[in-house]
């Protein structure tokens, strides 16, 4: 995400603090394993090295290339840099809506001129070519676990009792899930032995210690005035952080889902200050001598499967470059079309590429709607409707307001310089500024159209004009002084997005349409509505004499029914989901059974967002780490 200020703009930060890294992980010069997983994320890492720790020879299938050993992927505070990387980014453009007036109105569309420049915004040059909306993944070890911020919020048990009641299998009861989160937890900010937390697993969890934002008092005065707008006064007078701001969002606790509250934001960091990721995770299992194999540059093309449409292996290119969301290849020109290469698998193929990258291969391996492959060529082994459609994000809409005075935790800080304290500290011992994210506070609120008492409204604040997703070379306007509140909606309505194969080439970007608010419009326009309300009552309450200037985005002026036009407008998402999903054995368009296994195949699964009936939470990548946890119990299970 775009326009912090802590995330400088350093190219000399990504090419100075690089590493040399190895080839691939090879553990076995073999084209037969009994495994074979496709994508290295937060669903497909984590199983690959539980599987390998079991025993079980595996390969993973990785279209980029490791960069955990980079400092950009180590220091937490650096996530940023990741996402304009193009050296591990895929660049995506979306379509947030069909209609071209419509998208048209949106003020991060983006556009390719006649020269090949881009252009953002809703005046192009004559002669321009609508690209989309920009949508940075990552195509490197780890998957987007390895640019993303690494928020961990656990789901709201709903979500998880939802799969439970509509497969009618209780492993997928909240209560059970939870155990996964334990299992992988290493928590390091509430005290050792509370109920609901791990403390021994292979994730890190932590905040920013209270002394980092001690040393920025404006940061302390925005928590107050939200405290102020979530009604807690008696907090809202303090100056201290721990007081002001609760420090343990995902207590196990009969209110947690309901509560509206202030939350100091938990995020994935080892002891070290490192960051911890589903990469860390691969490369564990790897240098522990594990049976597993990481081949980069390998782009799964389509999943071999017999008469009898079991999964016997992978097709893929091997080469560097070849998936054109890659930034660095040239769409117009053909490019080298990889060396052609088959892996094969004699127990089972999970597929793991994401909500996008999933249904992709499956329907460039004859899996999916009938018609749509016909009219490809793509011969149809499976007429499995419901593939690519039922694609899901949060809607997130910025509130930001500008201060006098420059947010002064990272003031010191000189990333890429040789004598930079900040690098210093975080060398000596992990901690310091850059054992932080930039984001400091998390709120929940639940709306007047929610469909229960769950909160479906998060917000989450950092300093920075951040408006959404821009392409690097078109950076967000620098505002002195700009704090945001994203305002998150949970458990969206809509249901309307779909990702359709353009071409049968599997170096071709799919068609992602998302069709904002074509479902359950007025219901999440209003509670959006609710969400910017309530972050302009804190904004104003912030005490003297750290109180903002002025409100830039919607603006002051925006209320009542121009504010819900400017939301539709304006709104973004980043976390896609559901386009494989699981659903019960009646529901056409069920994907997946409750055991990840793709309807009328057999050997083949789907472990990762995608598998998702509905997109969960409001930063759901550590429940693509619980899903994860669960596939791995369900198919070592199988495999007795």
């Amino acid at each position: 995400m775009l326009g912090f200020k802590h995330v400088l703009t350093g190219t000399a930060v990504l090419a100075t603090l690089s590493r040399a890294l190895p080839a691939d992980h090879v553990q076995a010069n073999s084209d037969t394993y009994e495994y074979i997983v496709i994508g290295s994320g937060p669903g497909g890492g984590p199983l690959a090295a539980n599987l390998a720790e079991a025993g079980h020879s595996v390969l993973v299938l990785e279209a980029g290339v490791n960069k955990t050993d980079t400092i950009n992927q180590t220091i937490p505070a650096f996530f940023g840099l990741n996402q304009i990387d193009p050296e591990q980014g895929w660049f995506f453009y979306v379509h947030n809506f069909e209609d071209e007036e419509d998208a048209a109105l949106d003020e991060k569309l983006v556009w390719e001129t006649s020269e090949g420049d881009k252009y953002v915004g809703a005046d192009p040059p004559e002669g321009s070519r609508r690209l989309g909306v920009f949508y940075p993944r990552a195509g490197t070890l780890g998957g987007c676990d390895t640019h993303n911020g690494g928020i961990v919020v656990v789901p709201p048990d709903r979500d998880w009792d939802q799969i439970a009641n509509i497969t009618g299998d209780d492993s997928w009861s909240a209560s059970h899930m939870r155990s996964y989160y334990e299992a992988i937890e290493d928590n390091l900010h509430v005290q050792e032995g509370v109920p609901g937390h791990g403390f021994g697993g292979y994730l890190g969890v932590d905040v920013t210690h209270a002394d980092v934002i001690a040393k920025d008092p404006q940061r302390i005065a925005n928590a107050r005035g939200t405290a102020a707008g979530f009604g807690k006064d008696e907090r809202s007078v303090s100056t201290d952080w721990d007081t002001v701001v609760l420090n343990d969002i995902n207590a196990l606790a009969p209110s947690r889902d309901t509560d509206e509250d202030l939350y100091q934001m938990p995020f994935k960091v080892d002891k070290a200050g490192r960051r911890s990721s589903a990469a860390t995770r691969l490369n564990e299992a790897f240098n522990g001598g594990h049976p597993v194999t990481v081949k980069f540059n390998s782009l799964a093309s389509r999943i071999l499967l017999d008469n009898d449409l079991r999964a016997t292996g992978v097709e893929y290119l091997e080469g560097e470059q070849l998936y054109r969301a890659d930034p660095r290849v040239n769409v117009s020109a053909q490019g080298e079309p990889g060396a052609v290469r088959q892996a094969f698998a004699t127990r089972e193929v999970i597929v793991a590429g994401g909500a996008f990258n999933s249904p992709q291969m499956l329907l460039l391996s004859g899996i999916g709607p009938a018609d749509e492959l016909k009219e490809l060529d793509i011969p149809v082994k499976v007429d499995l409707p419901g593939v690519g459609r039922n694609l899901q994000d949060h809607y997130e809409i910025a509130v930001i307001f500008r201060f006098e005075e420059e947010f002064s935790m990272f003031s010191e800080c000189r990333a890429g310089e040789d004598d930079d304290p900040c690098m210093a500290q975080w060398d000596a011992n992990g901690t310091g500024p850059y054992r932080s994210l930039g984001f400091d506070q998390l709120a929940k609120m639940t709306s007047s159209t929610a469909d229960s008492e769950t909160s479906d409204l998060v917000m989450y604040g950092g300093p920075g004009n951040i408006i959404g997703f821009l392409p690097p070379e078109l950076p967000a306007e620098d505002i002195v002084g700009a704090y945001t509140h994203t305002v998150v909606k949970s458990n969206p309505r809509n249901r309307a997005g779909s990702v359709t194969l353009l071409t049968s080439d599997p170096r071709d970007v799919p068609d992602i349409q998302f069709r904002f608010f074509t479902d359950g419009a007025d219901e999440d326009l209003q509670a959006l509505a609710e969400g910017v309300e309530r972050m302009r009552e804190s904004f104003k309450a912030v005490p003297t004499p750290y109180t903002p200037i002025e409100e830039v985005y919607p603006g002051e002026n925006l209320t009542g029914d121009a504010l819900k036009d400017y939301i539709k407008s304006q709104a973004f998402a980043h976390h896609p989901a559901s386009t494989c999903a699981i659903g019960p054995d009646d529901d056409p368009n069920a994907v997946l059974d409750a055991d990840f296994r793709v309807r009328g195949t057999e050997g083949l699964r789907v472990v990762d967002a995608s598998a998702f009936p509905n997109v969960p939470g409001s930063f759901p990548v550590i429940a693509i780490f619980m899903l994860s946890e669960k596939a791995s119990e369900v198919i070592l299970r199988d495999a007795l």
